[in-house]
């Protein structure tokens, strides 16, 4: 190497994913094989806190795909060209619950977002998002199964997009997405902890909205009644 030669350092990204989860491992994977510098922090749970020494880090991006972590906005300006979240949703509903809520209101699109993050939830730029049908006989476990596969296939694209042409790919994107804008306030889990809970007048109607909305093995709808839940077993 002469002097006049400067060595190319990859990119160094910052991954934030969730264990046991096999996309988040598939897009690790894949932005290794991109070349790309990657440390990864992979979460268990809602209550997890951020390794206390991550604030060191500092880089080109930081992607996120299905994390809990609520990263704070000093750690994300440590990202010199973008932090980038993938929202296993359309931007008419940001936060958590989505697919709940679409589902609920008997939609007939879905979808899933890339977008910058700030230190709000799901409300930066939008860089992508990309729409598909619910079908009628879909619930919970058929449209979240799609909705992943979709993310997962975002952020790949999205991520080979980064590796090729960098922050020009960025802007591109970025431009493309204008006119695509965040619909509301992001939702809390409590509102669909809230949704789950079945008044005892509530109509046949209803019923079945909830049950397609928010059942699953683990986490069915419940009638409360003078201090005792009952769990609803299909």
């Amino acid at each position: 190497m002469t002097k006049d030669t400067q060595e190319i350092k990859a990119p160094r990204v910052l991954f934030f994913g969730k264990n046991n989860c096999q996309y988040s491992q598939k897009i690790l994977e894949h932005l290794i094989h991109l070349g790309f510098d990657v440390e990864s922090i992979l979460s268990t749970n809602r209550q997890e806190q951020l390794p206390e020494d991550i604030g060191w880090w500092q880089g080109d991006y930081i992607i996120c795909f299905r994390s809990y972590f609520l990263i704070p906005k000093s750690l994300l300006d440590r990202a010199q060209i973008a932090a980038i979240n993938f929202h296993p949703a359309p931007t008419e509903y940001p936060g958590s619950g989505c697919l709940n809520w679409a589902l609920y209101g008997n939609a007939e699109i879905y979808g899933v977002t890339a977008h910058i993050m700030n230190e709000k939830i799901d409300n930066g730029q939008i860089v992508e998002c990309r729409r598909f049908p619910i079908l009628p006989q879909d619930n919970v476990k058929t449209l979240l199964g799609r909705a992943h596969l979709k993310t997962c296939d975002l952020a790949i694209d999205i991520t080979t997009g980064l590796a090729l042409e960098g922050k020009t790919f960025l802007e591109k994107k970025l431009n493309e997405s204008e006119n695509e804008k965040w619909v509301g306030n992001a939702r809390k889990m409590y509102e669909i902890d809230k949704l789950q809970t079945i008044n005892l007048d509530c109509s046949k109607e209803e019923l079945e909205r909830v049950i397609r909305a928010t059942y699953t093995p683990d986490f069915p709808p419940e009638i409360h009644l003078h201090g005792y839940k009952f769990s609803l077993n299909l």
